[in-house]
């Protein structure tokens, strides 16, 4: 990194928010509403690395609830401990993903901070591209095209189609 300074204030700035709760487009336009997205690609490029990590760590830390959950308050300042039950669900105290399943969680579907940082970076470009007066509205991205720009970036396998459905209709 050119700038370790430049990193760190980023870095700390993104520990400022807590997404518990918020689906990927409340994060994403909390976090961006709080400055101005800057035109160059690369500063958006570590703006929404940082902000897709934030969102990974307090999603992951997010308690799952059930019967014996003592502990709905829980927050990225009390993160889960190993060899406990605090309503983890057997969660480890790193920020590793569950245990591979066939359930998708329809809320919060990433595998890894990397997805969640990808589609940011194009639900930027789709919000550009939706919104942009200069554009024609025949040229404006469909549904179905940025549904399939989408494929793939979770760890190889793709995202539920009613997430980036309901996604792409958000942002419309």
């Amino acid at each position: 990194e050119k700038y370790p300074f430049n990193s760190e204030v980023l870095e700390s700035f993104a520990s400022l928010f807590d997404f518990s709760g918020m689906s990927f487009s409340e994060g994403l336009r909390t976090f961006l509403g709080r400055f101005r997205l800057p035109g160059e690609a690369q500063c958006i490029d570590r703006l929404m690395e940082a902000f897709a990590t934030r969102l990974y760590e307090v999603q992951l830390s997010v308690p799952v609830s059930d019967s014996n959950d003592e502990s709905v308050e829980k927050t990225m300042l009390d993160p889960p401990r190993r060899g406990n039950s605090d309503g983890f669900s057997g969660r480890s105290g790193t920020l590793d993903p569950p245990a591979a399943s066939d359930e998708v969680d329809p809320v919060f579907p990433f595998k890894s901070s990397d997805a969640a940082f990808i589609l940011s970076f194009s639900t930027i470009m789709l919000n550009t591209d939706l919104h942009n007066r200069n554009m024609k509205d025949e040229k404006r991205m469909t549904r179905d095209q940025f549904v399939r720009n989408n494929r793939g970036i979770n760890d190889g396998a793709d995202l539920p189609i009613e997430f980036l459905t309901d996604l792409y209709y958000e942002i419309k």
